[in-house]
């Protein structure tokens, strides 16, 4: 009997001390974007995190392509271990999902999702080249010369670009809508006057605003905000959907063991709620999440019921 009862509590110990080692190698983040918009900053916000806290490295990978399909697949298909993570935004998880086709994972039976990591304010911005000063003068503008002014969609599929298509039909003018590979390409555009208009995320044009290289035109946001207070909301200027809060969320393959995921929850959960992490995301004008896996994976589905919705009115595409 005292036998037994060792060899239980060896494997016990065994188990404990194993789950415990997570991680014990490096780690790796993919990032299905280009280097230098609002999901690389934040993976490497996070990475610089989670290295300090669970103490082992977490190294950044850009894998860029096909509206994020590319690195979102990559992860998707790898070893559900926890050494392989996704860092993403809502559109190929959940917002791009009624627009792009051939999506060449199941996002329920391919992902586990960790955590809703950060939450950001959407702005629409234009060239300082675009004669328009005001919102109304845009959508004037527009209207008066269909397919004339250029409104640029950082990622197909993304709630950038689905809100570009609400936008287009609620102040009933046609746009000339061009796609790009990321937040970083469209914005330099925008700021050599290639494209006119564009939504983008606060944290992704926020500097440029400040060096007067980029006009902030309108947020959509449910009330102002402080870090643009004299922009005004759509929902002020009388389009009170025009209304939509990007998001970043933390997600492994499907599959993942539960202490593993635990272990992600609970480090991100405690670094959420530090001071001075709420300051950094804050500087870069986003807020710092925490939800528990169930609850971030019930959002998704609540993501991708929305814009579902917003896909069938506008009749977006992905191409």
């Amino acid at each position: 009997m005292n036998i037994l009862r060792a060899f239980v509590a060896a494997l016990l110990l065994a188990g404990t001390t194993a789950m415990a080692a997570y991680p014990d190698r490096p780690v790796r983040i993919i990032v299905a974007f280009p280097p230098g918009g609002a999901s690389d900053i934040i993976a490497r916000l996070l990475a610089k995190e989670l290295q300090n806290e669970l103490g082992q490295t977490f190294v950044v990978e850009n894998k860029a392509g096909a509206a994020g399909l590319v690195g979102t697949d990559l992860v998707a298909k790898s070893k559900p271990d926890g050494y392989t993570l996704l860092m993403s935004p809502s559109g190929p998880v959940a917002s791009g999902l009624a627009l792009l086709k051939n999506v060449p994972y199941d996002p329920v039976r391919d992902f586990t999702p960790v955590s809703r990591l950060a939450t950001s304010d959407i702005v629409l911005v234009s060239s300082t080249l675009f004669p328009p000063q005001t919102f109304q003068e845009f959508v004037a503008a527009a209207r008066a010369k269909p397919g004339a002014v250029s409104a640029e969609l950082n990622s197909l599929g993304s709630i950038h670009h689905l809100l570009t298509e609400l936008m287009r039909i609620r102040i009933d003018a046609k746009l000339l809508l061009v796609p790009y590979k990321g937040t970083a390409p469209a914005v330099l555009d925008l700021i050599g006057g290639h494209v006119q208009v564009g939504f983008e995320s606060v944290v992704s044009v926020i500097d440029h605003l400040k060096a007067n290289k980029l006009r902030a035109l309108a947020v959509a946001t449910e009330q102002r905000l402080a870090s643009l207070p004299n922009v005004p909301t759509l929902k002020e200027l009388g389009y009170p959907d025009l209304v939509a809060l990007p998001w970043w969320a933390l997600v492994a393959p499907g599959g993942m063991p539960k202490d593993v995921v635990d272990v992600l929850s609970a480090a991100w959960g405690k670094i959420s709620k530090d001071p001075k992490v709420r300051e950094q995301f804050a500087a870069q004008g986003m807020l710092a999440d925490w939800m528990t896996p169930d609850d971030t994976a019930a959002f998704f589905k609540a993501e991708v019921n929305r814009w579902a919705t917003v896909a069938k009115e506008t009749g977006a595409k992905a191409e």
